[in-house]
């Protein structure tokens, strides 16, 4: 497998040489084909580049697979930074070595983006524009670590640009909502991101601010939007324990600051209760405890004398034996 060209592994030699600096790749790994040819990549480059250290992520919540970079480690690669694409590649690479960060002009609002926002960039080797719009991109990334940014090869990635309806390149998208092609307008770009409607975040998003440790401003959020995020109860739910816990954390806090807000979550748990696996019925058992009203009393009940798991049912029985007589 050859995937890099004599151009580009002089290019590579060449920055070797000036940036003595160790860089850091992250590869979250991925068993298909695209997964393998990122992973051959960061395997080449480490033998032109030596005092490059490349960690193999097997778990990685942001994008797998996929190159992490960046000092926020907040861009992904999910495309071979070749050709013309190899030098803002490059660049970033440079800036996450140091403490100094990419150079840039006009992007300084980008410090203004205060909510995460997911921005996902389809591009192709063949295209002119490309290279311009990624580099401009990877700027705001390095600016403010409030932005995931990954740089998808919609050939490489084939089925990712089918679902997303990729019909050209470059295509931006904002959080699965806005979508930009062609020649993209950064500053439009701050904008969006700067005025969007919290309630409207994505799932990525609002888990983001929670794994930094910041559940109690999702709380406030909600409290503020008097309404429960739509993308909040698929973190809620969500397979993965650590994920839930997250979420979980969240609820208390919402139940303290706006407990009638925190009880409109009882009637959607339960109309979702029924669809969920043992382990997360489990957990949205201990989340209704918290909602203590009579209508989650009488859910409790229910599940109790349900056709659900023993396990489920026991967590509810004993919830309900500490309730308190009211």
């Amino acid at each position: 497998m050859d995937i890099i060209t004599s151009r580009d592994r002089q290019i590579m030699l060449q920055w070797a040489a000036l940036n003595t600096m160790p860089a850091l790749l992250n590869i979250a790994g991925g068993e298909d084909l695209a997964g393998e040819k990122l992973s051959f990549f960061c395997d080449e480059f480490k033998k032109l580049v030596p005092q490059v250290q490349i960690r193999k992520v097997q778990d990685e919540p942001f994008r797998s697979p996929a190159i992490i970079i960046g000092r926020h480690k907040n861009i992904a690669y999910q495309a071979l930074p070749q050709g013309k694409e190899l030098l803002p590649f490059l660049e970033a690479l440079t800036a996450a070595a140091n403490t100094t960060g990419l150079s840039g002009n006009g992007i300084d609002p980008a410090s203004q983006i205060e909510l995460p926002a997911e921005l996902s960039v389809f591009i192709a080797q063949q295209c002119p524009h490309c290279p311009n719009v990624v580099a401009q991109l990877l700027l705001l990334a390095d600016k403010n670590p409030n932005l995931r940014l990954t740089i998808t090869d919609g050939v490489l990635f084939e089925n990712q640009a089918r679902v997303q309806d990729i019909r050209s390149v470059p295509t931006l998208i904002l959080d699965n909502e806005i979508r930009w092609t062609g020649q993209i307008n950064i500053n439009e770009v701050i904008r969006q991101c700067t005025q969007r409607d919290p309630s409207q975040l994505c799932a990525s998003s609002l888990r983001q601010i929670i794994e930094g440790g910041d559940a109690a401003r999702v709380a406030k959020m909600m409290s503020s939007n008097d309404r429960i995020f739509p993308a909040f109860i698929d973190l809620l739910v969500h397979e993965r324990w650590s994920v839930r816990l997250g979420a979980m954390v969240t609820v208390e806090y919402l139940a303290d600051e706006s407990p009638d807000l925190a009880a409109c979550l009882i009637a959607i748990l339960r109309e979702r209760f029924a669809d969920l696996d043992e382990s997360v019925q489990g957990d949205m058992v201990q989340v209704l405890s918290q909602l203590k009203n009579k209508e989650v009393k009488e859910f409790l009940e229910k599940i109790i004398s349900g056709d659900y798991a023993e396990s489920v049912r026991e967590a509810a029985a004993e919830e309900l034996g500490i309730w308190p007589n009211r």
